[in-house]
This record gives structure tokens, C-alpha cells and sequence, in this order.
């Protein structure tokens, strides 16, 4: 679908080239605040608007802005920077701006509208923040235990853990022999659990990308610690959303 412009320039005649100057000028700042500060967003509406992967929308770039729509490019990964190569795409206003100042309200509108179609939160954590007090507690019994019962052989005599702790406790050894198996099973079960259930409902929403070190930070620590991890979690959430609502990011008009 073709979708023609209005360029309020030409309508004001041939001795506007101040005006058209000032409206490329306009045009170029949007763009480079868009690539500056939100090239999430941008990343957003590529993969709303026009179903591109979220992999190739990390890429966007505001290449220009008009008052029908964006032209946002892509760049292959394959390709190095100085021959990579750029795939276009135009995702329209609608309706149509009939001027620039109008930019702000539209994004703003298509931003809120992308979250929600995404299932993502306008809270984007960067930041990891590791057990403390009770919290470093519960990590270093659950480490502890994922260690001491990671194999069955522990709780035989001649193992290291038999030789310094359980030979003081044979009785409690052969309990724990006994119920290694189905421990080890639950135990992974539900902290694996509890781990991909952050990873989907915290994480994936809060705009940490899949695989990057602070997702395995994230992802490890739920999955040793449980449940105080992801209450730490939405604690760093609760937080960043405060400081939100104290000091709101005005986006550019």
C-alpha cells in the first residue's frame, strides 16, 4: 500500500526554504533522539507493525520520520558494519500527522500500544542484584544441598563429606541416601520451575533479552535460590517504578 506524504513546505510556495530547512532540521533531531534514546521502541514497532523477529528488531534505526509514517531499517548480523547490508521497513501513521509537532502523541500512543500487544512492561530492569541478609541464607543451604546431594555416593563411607561431617551422624547418612533420588528430583523439578516462570513473567516482560549475562544471572540464581529471587526481583521492579513516577521521562516532541 502506497501512502503519499503532505509536506506542509510546499504549500507555503517557493519562498519558504527557511521553513523547509527548519522542517529537515525538525526531522533529523527526532531521528537522532529516537536512535539515542529509544531504539527499544523502535525494536517494538518493527516487531508489532510489520512481524519482524525480535532478533533482527534489536537493530532498528530511525532512518526518517514524515508525517505519514517511519522509516525504520534493520542491519544483517552476518555482514560487518562497513558492508552490512539494510532492510527497510515503513510502519505508517494512522491516521496521518498533519504536522511534526503531532510525532510525540503518536509514538507515545503506538509505544503503549506495543507493550501491550508484546505482553511487555514500560519497566525495563538493567540491573542484578544478588542475596543479601535472610535471602544469602536460603541461596547458600539451597547450594549446599544441590552440592552435598548431587550424587548418592556423598553419604557412603570414604566420601570426603562422609569422612569430615557424616561419620559423626551415620544414622542421619543413611537417611540421606535413601531419599537422595527423589530429593534431587523435586528439588530440581521445582527450582527449575520457579526459574523458567521468572525467566517468562519477569524477565522476558521487564525487556531482559534471552541468553544475555544479565538473564543468566537472573535465570541461575532463581534456579538455586527460588522463591527469594524472584521476590527480590519484583522488590528491584517496585523500585524502578517509583523512581518512574517521581521523575517521568519526557519524551521528545
Amino acid at each position: 500500500m502506497t501512502t503519499t506524504s503532505v509536506n506542509p513546505i510546499k504549500s507555503h510556495g517557493a519562498g519558504n526554504a527557511q521553513s523547509a530547512e527548519q522542517y529537515r532540521a525538525r526531522q533529523q533531531q527526532i531521528c537522532a533522539h529516537m536512535n539515542a534514546d529509544h531504539r527499544d521502541t523502535l525494536g517494538f514497532f518493527l516487531q508489532v507493525y510489520c512481524l519482524v523477529c525480535p532478533i533482527e528488531a534489536e537493530s532498528a534505526e530511525l532512518e526518517e520520520i514524515r508525517l505519514s509514517g517511519m522509516t525504520i531499517t534493520t542491519s544483517s548480523s552476518n555482514c560487518p558494519p562497513s558492508t552490512s547490508q539494510k532492510t527497510h521497513y515503513f510502519v505508517p501513521f494512522e491516521p496521518q500527522l498533519s504536522s511534526l509537532s503531532q510525532v510525540r502523541q503518536q509514538v507515545v500512543s503506538m509505544h503503549h500500544h506495543s507493550l501491550k500487544a508484546l505482553g511487555r512492561s514500560d519497566i525495563t530492569i538493567t540491573e542484578y542484584r544478588r542475596p543479601r541478609g535472610f535471602a544469602a541464607v536460603i541461596f547458600t543451604a539451597c547450594i549446599l544441598t544441590f552440592t552435598a546431594f548431587a550424587r548418592r555416593a556423598n553419604f557412603l563411607e570414604g566420601s570426603s563429606l562422609y569422612t569430615l561431617v557424616l561419620r559423626h551422624v551415620p544414622g542421619f547418612a543413611v537417611f540421606c541416601y535413601r531419599i537422595q533420588p527423589l530429593l534431587m528430583t523435586l528439588m530440581i523439578g521445582i527450582h527449575l520451575s520457579e526459574a523458567i516462570y521468572l525467566w517468562l513473567y519477569r524477565l522476558r516482560p521487564h525487556n531482559i533479552a534471552f541468553g544475555s549475562r544479565l538473564w543468566f544471572c537472573w535465570f541461575v540464581n532463581d534456579f538455586i535460590e527460588g522463591y527469594t529471587a524472584l521476590q527480590r526481583f519484583d522488590g528491584l521492579v517496585a523500585e524502578e517504578r517509583a523512581k518512574k513516577a517521581q521523575h517521568p521521562k519526557k519524551p521528545s516532541n
